[in-house]
């Protein structure tokens, strides 16, 4: 019992945290934007040492189970936390604004998605996943302007509800139909049987949440509509954290959970991956926000993301893993230029309002400009070697037609970009914009010196990385 409450470590202490944070946020007088994010810092520099050292041992394995490949997106995704959690601090200190409700849902929100991506039974899915989406519903709360976000939040309420019931129905049916809900006694079952029509309405129940929770097309209105809405602490929290755990557990199904059935989930992948890639594509276009295009962006990878576990058994978890890694590594980049976009005060989000945004700030113009390449993957940067090696496992499996559709919806996403190329260094500019905060320089600096790592050498990003994943099956 004493062995099992010392595995649990990293859990109490995200509980741990959320304690102190309310007795601070209760008892302290003087608290600033940066109290929080302090505390925040040195507890998850904790939880990552603890996740590493209880990497492999599980106090309930029934329930949830350690191991490399959970523990290797776990410490991406603190990290990346970590550091949104910083750049956050420094929007709720230019804005005056209380921090503590968004470090609280924060952490509550990675210990949902901790757990999800150790869970070894669906009772636990079905559990966190509505808690997730309670979770992200608050956040988009915590907004200062309600006729803003009223809408928005009702459509999310409903949404999240309905897909919630969806994942719901889906486990009932599995557990009705199986008489387990263990990840190991379902994989045997589909492994070992044939496939069964409630079976398949089941998985379908299923993944279609998990689409949800990654905005994949056609499920990416609410996101998109929060991004657009949200303020830019949740955005980049939405956009940046809670993907990895979701595709954590998309990359387990689909490569071991429901292995079995495999006939049913690719067709599946492949037919929301290209209604994402056309969608983001297209509709990224058409807009003049410049949030609102950057999540039709995620939107778009999120497709490319998911046509890399629709092939053969050509690496398609490191080639998943090592997209998303520069997705997440480009994204961040880009969010952490918005927080500079800033005049007298606001945060920009018109694409007009950065017209000649190079002018005054080159540097952030020319590092937005270089996320920007990556994302499009234009050689050397390291976005091109993560859409290499998707089209390259499409190539070897002769699938023609998707490498064709692939390098299309390229061309029109390239404009997209451009038209956001064109309004900082093509438009005459407009608007004053405030002083930017160093710590903000100093964050492009370090990522893009891990552009530049990943160019020259990507296998520091993904030497270890490359190893767990095809170890994991």
């Amino acid at each position: 019992m004493l062995q099992n409450w010392f595995i649990l470590l990293p859990e109490l202490a995200f509980v741990l945290f959320m304690l102190s944070a309310y007795l601070v946020h209760r008892f302290r007088k003087n608290q600033t934007s940066k109290t929080f994010f302090t505390l925040g810092k040195m507890f998850l520099w904790v939880i990552m040492l603890l996740t590493v050292i209880f990497y492999n041992v599980s106090a309930y394995p029934q329930w949830f189970a350690n191991s490399s490949y959970t523990t290797l997106f776990k410490i991406v995704m603190y990290f990346v936390a970590m550091a949104w959690f910083y750049l956050a601090s420094k929007w709720f200190l230019n804005k005056n604004r209380p921090s503590y409700l968004f470090y609280q849902l924060g952490f509550c929100g990675l210990l949902c998605l901790e757990l999800l991506i150790s869970a070894q039974n669906f009772i636990v899915v079905a559990v966190l996943i509505p808690l997730v989406c309670l979770i992200s519903w608050k956040m988009l709360r915590l907004h200062w302007d309600e006729s803003s976000v009223k809408e928005v939040s009702r459509l999310y309420a409903f949404f999240a509800s309905l897909f919630s019931l969806l994942l719901l129905s889906g486990v009932l049916v599995l557990y009705w139909h199986n008489g387990t809900l263990t990840y190991d006694g379902l994989q045997h079952i589909f492994t070992a049987q044939p496939k069964s029509g409630a079976n398949v309405i089941a998985v379908c129940f299923i993944f279609a949440a998990l689409f949800f929770m990654l905005g994949l097309a056609p499920f990416h209105s609410c996101f998109v509509g929060m991004i657009r809405t949200a303020v830019l602490p949740v955005g980049g929290y939405l956009t940046l954290v809670v993907p990895l755990a979701f595709l954590a557990v998309l990359m387990s199904y689909v490569e071991v959970v429901f292995s079995g059935m495999s006939e049913l989930i690719s067709p599946l992948l492949l037919t929301f991956a290209v209604c994402s890639v056309i969608i983001g594509a297209f509709s990224a276009n058409g807009e003049t926000n410049i949030r609102e295009l950057f999540a039709f962006s995620s939107v778009y990878h999120m497709g490319f993301l998911i046509f890399a576990l629709t092939g053969g058994e050509h690496n398609n978890a490191l080639s998943a893993f090592s997209y998303m890694l520069i997705y997440i590594l480009a994204m961040a980049g880009v969010y952490t230029v918005f927080l500079g976009m800033k005049s007298r005060g606001n945060y920009l989000s018109a694409l007009t309002s950065v017209n000649g945004f190079s002018t005054t700030k080159p540097y952030m113009s020319a590092a937005l400009a270089v996320f920007m390449f990556s994302l499009i993957g234009i050689p050397p940067m390291m976005g091109f070697l993560g859409r290499l090696t998707i089209i390259s496992n499409m190539v070897m499996d002769e699938r023609w037609g998707m490498v064709a559709f692939m390098l299309v919806s390229l061309l029109f996403w390239v404009n997209a970009y451009l038209k956001v190329i064109r309004a900082l260094y093509f438009e005459q500019s407009q608007t004053s914009f405030d002083r930017t905060d160093k710590a903000i320089y100093i964050c492009l600096f370090v990522n893009i010196l891990l552009v530049v790592i990943s160019i020259l050498n990507p296998g520091y990003l993904l030497s270890d990385a490359e190893q767990i994943l095809l170890g994991k099956h």
